[in-house]
């Protein structure tokens, strides 16, 4: 019999899909080369997904009979609740990024524990070394989860183990602008595809990335929120620090003509802001309140899509980049609170595509109860704002969904995002919200007006690729070649962070007084551009100082990693049980801001970290990561810090915190 029921669904479908282009620009959710998206199913070229019932879909999935799913939901779009059932009867990994997106209110305790658990995982040794040492989402996921369940116990354990994480990273992590926090996003696995080629693990550390120090910025006003909830009287001066990355990530890291944040900034001692967007940054961005409600709205409204949903960047690496489900979910909640139908109702139908035949847990269900039903949990309560594109008409409903001590039935009728009315239990509530203090079974049934939710048509537009990477030959430290010259492309040239003027030709020369620092930059449009090269650093002999090893007494070479007598009098072995402090003293001409690096080598397969004092006050903790194993000859340079120095004599001291080094020279150059 169910063979019998697929083969005529697939004939009916068979049939409307070739009635012409006109009946599927009618019936269709969304349509492109890829996929189409129906109401009840998916057609990828010969092959079609139906969704039978919320608990089948014909060659994809099947949920046993016996199988229950708690909240249910129910709508005229047979494929949204299968694909919701799909997704609540899969078994989550509960990351912090699922748990903030539903499963914080659908599975509060087994998020709560999942949160504790990662918290309170033993810190690898390279832990601190590329990534950035905030997990991402975790701060948000532990305040969704306190407020689906009101725990004062789980308020004070989440507050402090949010702040022993943010106490780490400021102490491991700030960059060379300050104020910013440097590191590589967790959720990169595959640097060739968010990264130029030439950079190394220290480059890409060294980068100013946006999501990084959203994560921050948010993670701090939540800090700030529950200590507000503690009335702890951290509540201000967390509050404080937020708004003021907040402005800096608006201020550096925003493309004002483009209308969407850049991916990071990045480059030699003079940072400049990268091309390329990450579009999961963009929608942390909304969803964290970072960009202002006219910032979000341009965002949502002005990115370039591609036609088949949400690309990871703008623009691209490379043309094969697959989309991601959770980046789509991200975008379709995102959508929903800007109020924009048709990015809602794109990201939705290429979530479906995504989740209809591989698991998906916790993404559509946070796009139907975060976007579509539009609930937010507050100390206060629970509060809904739903917004309903009319490519979704008709009654939606979810039934027993849990909240504290109470279990709601949730039913909306119409489109659009005006409420013409709000009820629990037949009797009217003004604010749209359930109180905290909310116990039993309860109905809430909102009346959309089916206002018009307008918004200019989606930039829906094939995937643009960045332009090659320059192949730059200086012949002196003042001129260069493009020897992979393309007459396509216009090249930004960059100085000291600021393009000074675009070329057209595959020659240039460029003016240098002082420190300089160069960037080319390869431009074919407004919208496109690449990456520059390996910054060609200038620095002259005026502004450099080096102390070598061989200058600092007391000493110990390393004869034990080092055989060579004459090699190993050029290090100092820094250690947990020699060296553990090292001081050495720096005479400069002149007062100012100074750029310090330490050059080191390091064989182990352990990250090092030291703490650098500048006249017997801290200035910065510096990282020493792993390069080669059992390599003691080859020397790096350590991240770099921005210190202050006066004229004169000025005492510098390293002080061990983990990890063996050989220490070769200290390098300070003159901003």
């Amino acid at each position: 019999m169910r063979c019998l029921t697929y083969i005529f669904m697939t004939l009916v479908l068979i049939l409307a899909t070739g009635c012409g282009h006109d009946y599927v620009e009618k019936e269709s959710i969304h349509t492109c080369s890829e996929y189409e998206v129906y109401n009840d199913s998916i057609v990828r070229g010969e092959k079609i997904h139906t969704a039978l019932s919320p608990t089948e879909i014909i060659g994809a999935w099947r949920m046993p009979d016996t199988t229950k799913v708690t909240p249910a939901y129910s709508s005229s779009q047979m494929m949204a609740d299968a694909i919701f059932t799909k997704a609540m009867s899969e078994t989550p990994a509960f990351t912090p990024l699922e748990i903030y997106l539903s499963l914080g209110m659908l599975r509060p305790e087994e998020s709560i524990k999942a949160l504790r658990e990662i918290a309170n995982r033993p810190i690898p040794d390279n832990e601190d070394f590329p990534c950035s040492t905030l997990t991402p989402y975790w701060a948000l996921a532990a305040w969704e989860t306190y407020c689906a369940t009101g725990s004062k116990q789980w308020l004070k354990e989440a507050y402090n183990l949010l702040g022993k994480m943010l106490s780490r990273q400021r102490k491991l992590t700030p960059s060379q602008l300050q104020g910013f926090m440097c590191g590589m996003p967790q959720g990169v696995t595959d640097p060739a595809s968010f990264y130029p080629e030439w950079m190394d693990d220290m480059a890409r550390f060294e980068t100013i990335a946006t999501s990084v120090n959203i994560t921050r910025a948010n993670s701090l006003s939540i800090a700030s929120m529950m200590a507000a909830e503690l009335r702890l009287y951290a509540e201000r001066e967390l509050h404080t620090e937020a708004s003021r990355l907040r402005n800096l990530i608006n201020d550096r890291l925003w493309f004002p003509d483009l209308q969407r944040y850049s991916q990071y900034l990045y480059g030699s001692f003079y940072p400049i802001i990268s091309p390329v967007s990450d579009n999961e940054a963009n929608a942390l961005a909304i969803l964290t309140d970072i960009a202002t409600p006219e910032m979000s709205e341009a965002i949502v409204a002005s990115l370039p899509y591609s036609p088949s949903g949400i690309p990871s960047t703008v623009p691209a690496f490379r043309p094969d980049t697959p989309l991601t489900p959770e980046l789509q979910a991200l975008f379709a909640v995102s959508a929903a609170k800007v109020r924009n139908p048709l990015a809602f109702t794109l990201a939705s139908a290429s979530l479906w595509n995504l989740s209809v035949s591989t698991p998906a847990p916790a993404l559509w269900p946070a796009a139907v109860l975060k976007g579509m039903f539009g609930i937010s949990l507050s100390p206060a309560g629970m509060t809904f704002s739903p917004m309903v594109p009319t490519a979704f008409p008709g009654e939606k409903r979810i039934k027993g969904l849990r909240y504290r001590n109470a279990t709601l039935d949730v039913n909306i009728l119409g489109t659009g995002d005006r409420v013409a009315s709000f009820k629990l239990d037949s009797v009217s509530i003004d604010n749209h919200s359930v109180g905290t203090d909310i116990s039993g079974h309860h109905t809430v049934t909102i009346t959309l007006s089916g206002n018009d939710l307008n918004c200019k048509p989606l930039k829906i537009e094939e995937t643009k690729i960045i332009p090659a990477l320059p192949a730059v030959n200086w012949s002196s430290p003042f001129d260069f070649t493009i020897t992979n010259f393309d007459r396509r492309l216009r090249y930004g040239v960059y100085i000291n962070g600021v393009m000074e003027e675009a070329i057209s030709s595959d020659h240039h020369s460029v003016r240098q007084t002082g420190l300089t620092v160069t960037d080319i930059v390869p431009m074919l449009s407004a919208d496109c551009a690449g990456y520059t090269p390996k910054p060609h650093v200038y620095i002259p002999p005026a502004n450099l100082i080096t102390i070598p090893a061989s200058s600092i007494t007391p000493r110990r070479p390393p004869r034990h990693f080092i055989k060579d007598p004459a090699t190993a009098t050029n290090y100092i072995e820094l250690a947990a049980r020699h060296n553990t402090r090292i001081t050495c003293y720096a005479n400069v001409p002149d007062e100012g801001d100074y750029l310090i690096t330490i050059g080191y080598s390091n064989g182990t397969d352990r990250c090092a970290l030291r703490t650098l004092d500048v006249n017997d006050r801290y200035a910065a903790t510096l990282l020493f990561p792993p390069r080669k194993a059992l390599d003691w000859i080859s020397v790096y340079p350590s991240t770099t810090a921005e210190i202050h120095l006066k004229a004169g004599v000025n005492k510098l001291a390293l002080t061990y915190i983990q990890g063996t080094i050989l220490f070769n020279r200290l390098t300070l150059i003159k901003r």
